[in-house]
């Protein structure tokens, strides 16, 4: 049984424990093309991953959050138009201790769920087994993220869930040449990763990658004492308690991650990925200047015909102002 998400709040090490095998997936922008959802007031990437869940292999089990309206819609959509079975998982938008209840049992019933369509319930020890064997590779590509360049420490990030190993095969150190800036904000498609080669042909440098595709999204590392005596809690915490994102309610963590990441990776601007009807980051994206204390672009992408044109031809004005 395989089970494709698209949110960094979804464990995959809850999934694989369940006897499920997870894939975190990135849609293509033309898969949009094969859903009947609407596309005025309906985010480009949400659309695209409701085509590549309905392209998807019968029997696949899709898995959407609540962390935006957006995906919400996404998921009834799919709801109605796919055979699949189709989990709506919500995440409680605040950090509150009961928020943290809520998580908690999403993630029994996410288990229940999975457990009727031919999975099992895991013991205490195969979850701390199967959570140490996750928290491994996402170590190594901790490691290798100082490495790789954006476009590719992106893809890598996006193979994690069901590669054992990160794919470093060319990787190699070079240092970032051209004015440094940072990219923060919602998910990147497959293809959107060149949004880092048009940056560089702009005489820009990406020196921090904060958008959900990137490492910001990655759970903290494990405690393994703890996650031994209580691996379900040690899932909470690290997914829930600890992933900023601008969804969250007050969003000090995001606010505090910026701050500190902004200031270690030496950025001079800031660029705002998000794409049209994307609430959460356009209202970020309104005080983000103010929050960095450098010049931002509220890079919004249409997804369209032309927008890639569009897209790099406001970055070049934006880095051209920098100089």
């Amino acid at each position: 049984m395989n089970v494709v998400y698209s949110s960094p709040f979804v464990p995959p090490e809850w999934i694989a424990a369940h006897g499920a095998r997870p894939e975190r997936i990135r849609p293509e922008s033309g898969a949009a093309t094969r859903s009947m959802a609407p596309v005025a007031g309906m985010c480009p990437y949400a659309r695209a991953m409701i085509g590549e869940v309905l392209a998807s292999h019968d029997g696949e089990v899709a898995v959407f959050t609540t962390t935006c309206d957006q995906m919400r819609r996404a998921a009834g959509w799919v709801a109605l138009e796919a055979p699949a079975p189709v989990f709506l998982f919500n995440v409680p938008a605040t950090h509150a201790t009961p928020a943290a209840r809520l998580y908690l049992d999403e993630l029994h019933r996410l288990g229940r769920f999975l457990a009727r369509l031919g999975g099992s319930e895991p013991s205490r020890d195969k979850l701390a087994a199967v959570s140490e064997s996750y928290d491994d590779r996402r170590r190594q590509l901790r490691d290798a993220l100082g490495i790789l360049a954006p476009r590719e420490a992106s893809e890598v990030i996006a193979e994690c869930d069901r590669n054992e190993r990160p794919r470093l095969q060319g990787a190699c150190c070079s240092l970032p040449h051209g004015i440094p800036v940072a990219v923060i904000g919602g998910p990147l498609m497959r293809g959107d990763a060149r949004v880092f080669d048009w940056i560089e042909e702009a005489g820009g440098a990406v020196v921090l990658d904060g958008t959900e595709s990137g490492a910001r999204t990655l759970p903290t590392p494990f405690d393994r004492r703890r996650l031994r005596d209580d691996p379900v809690l040690e899932i909470v915490d690290a997914y829930f308690g600890r992933i900023p994102d601008a969804f969250r309610r007050p969003d000090d963590a995001l606010v505090a991650w910026l701050r500190r990441e902004l200031a270690a990776s030496g950025a001079r601007a800031l660029i705002i990925w998000r794409y049209v009807w994307c609430d959460l980051w356009a209202a970020f994206a309104a005080r983000a200047g103010e929050l960095a204390g450098l010049p931002v672009l509220d890079l919004d992408v249409s997804g369209d015909e032309g927008a890639d044109r569009r897209t790099a031809n406001r970055l070049q004005a934006f880095l051209e102002v920098l100089r």
